[in-house]
């Protein structure tokens, strides 16, 4: 844990890194907390980027794990949305058990069952359009700012998902073996 900024502290690095804002918002109550969820569920379902984007400070920090790097506004946000509706258009995000409000009740651990149809292009990479359902267990962590979300940090198993796809082959197939085969050669040879 590391301290950036007299309102911050850094856990971990990388990819498991998330800051907290230790003067982010108290969250209310566990039923504002729901009610907010309700509010924000239904703008993911109604498919507009718009309303999701403005559940978001115009300042927000948004890391998820298919993006490359964190969105750091209300704009950059509704873009990444718009995006992840074109390649999952009937994408419905449902809370599968309640959330908990954690830390100095300034932070919201909210769990979500996120499933849609990849019928759109994942760019980046450029993966086509595979037909293919996705169903994902996805835990936000959230900090609020004027009853926004200021800070999200998603978490979801980005090889599951390829996998449901079949981008990437399953565990314990021919198709991994002769990948991880390429690996330990591009590794010998220093590629």
């Amino acid at each position: 844990m590391t301290k950036s900024d007299p309102a911050t502290v850094t856990i971990g690095n990388a990819s498991g890194q998330f800051t907290i804002d230790t003067s982010a918002d108290r969250i209310e109550s566990p039923q504002w907390l729901d009610e907010f969820i309700d509010r924000y569920s239904a703008a993911w379902n109604s498919g507009s980027a718009d309303a999701v984007a403005a559940c978001a400070t115009e300042d927000v920090l948004w890391r998820e794990p298919s993006m490359g790097r964190p969105v750091r506004n209300r704009d950059g946000l509704a873009d990444f949305v718009a995006d992840t509706l074109r390649t999952f258009p009937d994408i419905s995000y449902t809370n599968p058990f309640p959330p908990t409000i954690a830390g100095e009740s300034n932070i919201a651990v909210v769990p979500w069952r996120m499933t849609g149809t990849h019928l759109g292009v994942i760019d980046p990479p450029g993966f086509a359009g595979t037909g293919k359902r996705i169903d994902l267990f996805v835990v936000d962590v959230w900090q609020f700012r004027s009853g926004l979300i200021a800070r999200c940090r998603s978490t979801w198993d980005l090889a599951e998902m390829l996998q449901q796809l079949g981008i990437m082959p399953p565990r314990g197939s021919a198709a991994e073996r002769a990948l991880a085969q390429a690996q330990r050669w591009r590794s010998k040879l220093g590629i």
